[in-house]
């Protein structure tokens, strides 16, 4: 690591996690690229200088923010989520990488923040999170921001269910994305590093190479560890619409 300046890594599963920590130690450069595949090129074309523009107007707005309101309508009717971002600060991921010592997703273009975890006194993260799976919705109720329980019926719920039963940690609400690209007319291609840039976004699981608490300490076996974000723009998720999604400051 320590001779070569420079990573470029469009590999099959995502590097993120991995190259964020190390960059923390090493001073190097690296773009993360999970699942690179053509259909992303438009995506690198974009004026990126403005895109980083907007990725650090956003950045500031979660800096101050205390904590996300959202209300969602989907086939069940309306549901609310609050997600606590006290003590926490925000990053941009907006394109460009210009010190060593940093690693980020190409393409780009969202500022990121991993909500309070409870590592204190208990987060004020609480509410319903629906998020659509083919033609089903499932809705996990989330409390001290880990999704506790599935209230919702059919094969995904179960299998939803279960996973929150075998992998705790897999129901950490471990970041709140705003994505920008979409307003550029990038459309989603069915992959997450593209996708999730795109606008709001809501991941489950590990968040410490975010600045979180939860690591691969925290699940059952290197096999386990999972960070996997729901996006909600209408081509992912066409039946949840993020009705309302405010900000609050002090």
């Amino acid at each position: 690591f320590a001779s070569i300046p420079i990573f470029l890594v469009p590999s099959q599963f995502s590097a993120t996690a991995p190259l964020k920590m190390a960059a923390k130690k090493y001073p190097f450069r690296a773009a993360t690229m999970g699942g690179f595949c053509e259909a992303m090129i438009p995506a690198l074309r974009l004026d990126y200088t403005e895109v980083n523009r907007r990725v650090n107007y956003l950045k500031d707005k979660l800096d101050r923010a205390t904590g996300a309101d959202f209300i969602f309508a989907h086939p069940g009717g309306e549901s609310t989520l609050h997600l606590d971002l006290r003590f926490r600060e925000a990053h941009a991921s907006g394109g460009l990488l210009p010190k060593p010592g940093a690693a980020g997703n190409l393409p780009s273009g969202e500022a990121y923040i991993v909500p309070y975890e409870g590592e204190g006194e208990p987060s004020r993260s609480a509410g319903v999170l629906p998020v659509q799976f083919g033609n089903e919705v499932v809705y996990y109720r989330i409390e001290n921001n880990k999704a506790v329980e599935v209230l919702s019926q059919g094969p995904v719920s179960a299998q939803e269910a279960e996973k929150l039963r075998r992998e705790p940690a897999y129901g950490n609400m471990a970041e709140l994305g705003l994505g920008v690209l979409a307003a550029f007319g990038i459309r989603p291609i069915g992959k997450v590093l593209l996708d999730e840039k795109l606008g709001a976004h809501i991941a489950f699981g590990r968040s410490e190479h975010f600045g979180g608490q939860v690591g691969p300490k925290d699940f059952s076996g290197p096999d386990a560890v999972i960070h996997i974000d729901r996006v909600y723009v209408p081509e992912t998720q066409p039946d949840v619409v993020v009705k309302r999604l405010e900000l609050i400051m002090e």
